[in-house]
């Protein structure tokens, strides 16, 4: 997925913001280098970040754990 693709994901969901403050973290940690538009759109189905400002480990956090989940039932 390139930044393009993650930046209209993140705008999809409401969290346009979001990604303003975590484009560079997203891309330093490479977290969603490996992870598909399909996996990221899960999350942002299952996980909702409007009502509260995560920090960006907050939301590293969340998202490790539900793709780590989401292979132990695949």
């Amino acid at each position: 997925m390139d930044e393009k693709q993650i930046e209209d994901l993140f705008d999809f969901y409401g969290y346009s913001d979001l990604y303003k403050r975590f484009q560079y973290p997203l891309f330093v940690t490479g977290i969603l280098d490996e992870t598909s538009t399909e996996e990221l759109e899960d999350f942002f189905e299952s996980f909702s970040f409007h009502d509260h400002h995560p920090l960006f480990d907050e939301f590293r956090y969340w998202l490790q754990y539900f793709l780590i989940t989401r292979k132990s039932f695949s």
